[in-house]
């Protein structure tokens, strides 16, 4: 068996986009707030912010196509009842972040601030409107402007984001968490180069690996192998398909299925793909040859991953492997 681990680790440096290393994103996101707490009307009730999304999780992957984003959350100390209609939240925000240099919408499901670069968009944050009902739930405000007022298309629904962060962050740790976002990093990679649309969510693949994914590093050197732990996840998954379906459940507030948009053909597809890389992922392992078993891989990963010249043939790995199992 040819042992890829270090081209699995190159193409994680190859698709790696975080907050550390993406320093416009970061600036952007610093100068939004600040601009917020300067400018917003007196009248707002006080906030908070925090992050979601890819960057707090620490999965985020350089986008196949469009513009790197990022997800920022507003808290407003506030109760629903206060703010009946909560696009009157979304407008205190839009309102204090306008500038000449940025395009803002209020969306249904946030207030999303674009940069443009000539005539193509270069990045957008994302920001989220909360407040908390009385049982302590926080709450997203849901509406666009242009819905009309007083209808079920302006509402506040059930969300937990905060929540979910931290579910999420402590699932693993050390080295097994390292794993563990590699893998996370891979399927979102393979997901935007081969699934046609829009319907699987990258949460859906999060929490599905925060259920399923127990790592795996060889008995003989304990270092990491990747493409097993990606194999084992995949087969977990596939196991778990219920007729024509797979379900995966949001852990918090609305604990909806992540899935139910998917049409019956798009999850036949999404599993016939599934299956596909689970295949290619177990040819690769059985290669001698490391040039082989990485071009099986690119295939299926895209042209980040990288193929090693044929003379370096027949790297065998560092011995057996061991699931290590989970760590909180």
């Amino acid at each position: 068996m040819a042992d890829v681990q270090s081209q699995f680790q190159e193409f994680h440096k190859n698709i790696l986009l975080d907050i550390g290393s993406n320093a416009l994103l970061r600036d952007k996101r610093d100068t939004l707030l600040e601009d917020l707490k300067r400018n917003i009307d007196p009248n707002a009730p006080p906030y908070t912010s925090f992050h979601q999304g890819s960057y707090e999780l620490s999965t985020g992957v350089i986008p196949v196509s469009g513009d790197p984003d990022m997800d920022v959350g507003i808290i407003f100390e506030c109760k629903p009842e206060d703010y009946k209609d909560p696009v009157e939240l979304k407008r205190f925000v839009r309102n204090a972040l306008k500038r000449h240099n940025r395009t803002i919408r209020i969306r249904k499901p946030c207030v999303t601030v674009e940069y443009m670069k000539g005539d193509s968009r270069e990045l957008h944050i994302d920001m989220a409107i909360y407040c908390t009902d009385s049982a302590g739930v926080t709450q997203l405000a849901r509406g666009r402007e242009t819905d009309p007022v007083n209808t079920e298309y302006r509402f506040w629904e059930a969300s937990e984001a905060k929540k979910l962060n931290g579910i999420i962050i402590n699932a693993f740790s050390g080295k097994e968490r390292d794993q563990w976002r590699r893998v996370v990093r891979y399927l979102k990679r393979w997901r935007d180069l081969k699934i046609g649309h829009k319907n699987i969510p990258s949460i859906a693949l999060t929490i599905e690996a925060v259920n399923r994914f127990q790592p795996v590093f060889s008995s003989v050197d304990d270092k990491p192998r990747d493409l097993i732990a990606l194999r084992d996840l995949l087969e977990s998954i596939l196991g778990r398909w219920v007729g024509s379906r797979l379900q995966v459940w949001l852990p918090v507030e609305t604990r909806c299925d992540l899935l139910k948009e998917v049409s019956d053909i798009q999850m036949d597809d999404f599993k016939a793909r599934l299956t596909k890389l689970c295949d290619a992922l177990n040819d690769a392992n059985k290669e001698a040859d490391s040039h082989e078993a990485c071009k099986l891989l690119k295939a299926q990963f895209g042209d980040d991953f990288p193929v090693p010249p044929k003379s370096s043939t027949t790297q065998q790995n560092g011995g057996s492997i061991t699931p290590t199992g989970r760590s909180a």
